[in-house]
């Protein structure tokens, strides 16, 4: 199945002399243009449906079917797991045919870039840039295709019920900071006025925890929030909220696979709620089923490092009494079976990243 389509929505100036052109994205040959009969040029590209579910499992629908049939051939799989619940996502991927890169993974570098070079040529130039050239750059500027998650555009999250033979699909929305720009952590201590040490993961966390307390205790509510923290003290944080869990395993599974392609994440930082109960067989049911019985809801906060993972709880009710007195209450260190953690792809990734 293949599509031909104009490269970037418009004709393309005569200044290619050939009738094709390769297209390299962060240096590396992404595709080769053509030249149509109208001047315009194209390129083929074919699409993948990946479909990563838990229990573990990634594979892609490469076949040439029909909507329909791919649907149908979903559900077939998935309903064949052995398991009460089946956390599942469809990734839609578009490479050029007879290429393995994903065109859409690097739209935003793309884009970003062919600003940044034009208005940096305005300055090395140093004259007036032509009505054309500010034209092009107004469009790019205004585009907003990059500006939004690729969630958004090519990845659905669905979990599959046994008990009635149930697809639910997920409802999400999510924010993202920062867009374009990385934060210092420093930045975001001073923000939330936590002391700098020379320990700077610890302190990223201690901003992290402060931030969510305070949010929770104004709003009893929050959404769950993953903080990833660079070498170099550059974090970025993204906030979701989601209406089923598949959401949040696959974002986990997204930055652990980030870790092992190379990286250079020194930890990450998860929080959300989290509810507990007071009965073991309860785990025996589904989600749906669970939900109604829950002991308590607690506040939950993950830092995972190469050399560590932790988990600290507070109960809800502890946050909104010590915020009468504007108290900071003390979380709680917990001891967690590793293998068997929501974060445990986060932690193994870590473990065999270079």
């Amino acid at each position: 199945m293949c599509w031909s389509r104009d490269y970037l929505g418009g004709q393309t100036t005569k200044s290619i002399s050939d009738a094709k052109c390769k297209i390299y994205i962060k240096g590396i040959e992404a595709g080769t243009l053509t030249e149509n009969d109208n001047g315009s040029y194209s390129f083929e590209y074919e699409p993948r449906c990946r479909i990563t579910h838990i229990p573990s499992e990634s594979y892609t629908i490469e076949d040439e079917v029909d909507y329909a049939s791919l649907i149908e051939s979903v559900k077939n799989r998935i309903g064949s797991i052995p398991a009460i619940e089946v956390f599942f996502s469809t990734e839609f991927i578009y490479k050029e045919k007879g290429s393995d890169i994903n065109l859409f993974s690097t739209i935003n570098y793309g884009i970003d870039s062919i600003l940044s070079l034009l208005i940096e040529l305005d300055k090395e130039i140093g004259i007036e840039a032509s009505k054309t050239r500010k034209i092009l750059q107004d469009k790019i500027a205004k585009l907003k295709f990059h500006r939004i998650p690729k969630d958004a555009w090519f990845i659905d999250d669905y979990v599959f019920y046994r008990e009635g033979n149930v697809f639910e699909k997920d409802e999400r929305f999510e924010v993202i900071t920062p867009i374009t720009t990385g934060v210092k952590y420093t930045h975001f201590c001073e923000l939330l006025h936590v002391e700098i040490t020379d320990d700077f993961i610890q302190d990223t966390f201690e901003a992290f925890k402060r931030m969510h307390i305070v949010s929770f205790s104004k709003q009893k509510k929050i959404m769950p929030t993953l903080l990833t923290l660079h070498k170099d003290g550059v974090l970025s944080m993204v906030m979701f909220e989601s209406s089923i869990k598949t959401t949040t395993y696959r974002k986990i599974n997204e930055i652990a696979s980030d870790i092992k392609a190379g990286a250079d994440i020194i930890a990450v930082f998860l929080v959300g709620e989290m509810i507990y109960y007071n009965n073991p067989e309860l785990l025996n049911l589904d989600y749906r089923h669970r939900v109604t019985n829950s002991h308590s809801e607690m506040l939950s906060f993950n830092m995972i490092t190469k050399d560590n993972s932790a988990q600290y709880l507070i109960n809800s009710e502890t946050i909104i009494d010590n915020s009468k007195d504007c108290l900071f209450p003390t979380l709680i260190k917990v001891k967690t079976d590793e293998s068997i953690s929501f974060v445990y792809p986060i932690v193994e990734a870590f473990s065999i990243a270079t």
